[in-house]
């Protein structure tokens, strides 16, 4: 009987010290997961904000960005190093390509997972949009 009790109480300490994930660990999980696929890809380019749209142009290609969390993050980090809502910023982040379902705009779109770094642009020749 002795034996019994025991196990039980190792059991309930076990399970008691166990405790449920963070939101942030299953964000990490979901971007390791994604890593391993291979469906993640750093990227440098550079990026801008206006009018509630995004764009982020690489050497290649130009892309729409969806708007998520991580790029509302970083919106809040470029308007803080300059709030002109023209300013382009160079920038490294870990990016999702997905094909965009809107008509009418850029055909590929980019899904923000990780900022990696983010710097003012020092080119004057830089994507910009006519104010």
């Amino acid at each position: 009987m002795k034996i019994f009790l025991l196990s039980i109480l190792v059991c309930l300490f076990t399970l008691g010290s166990c405790k449920t994930e963070s939101k942030d660990s299953k964000v990490d999980e979901e971007i390791l997961k994604a890593e391993l696929q291979g469906s993640l890809k750093t990227m440098t380019g550079e990026f801008i904000y206006a009018d509630s749209a995004a764009v982020f142009q690489t050497k290649n290609a130009i892309y729409g960005v969806v708007i998520n969390e991580i790029a509302e993050e970083l919106i809040a980090n470029v308007r803080d190093m300059n709030p002109d809502p023209y300013a382009s910023f160079e920038v490294t982040l870990k990016v999702k390509i997905e094909n965009n379902t809107q008509e009418d705009a850029w055909p590929k779109v980019v899904k923000i997972q990780n900022i990696i770094k983010v710097e003012q642009s020092k080119d004057e020749q830089s994507l910009r949009l006519s104010k």
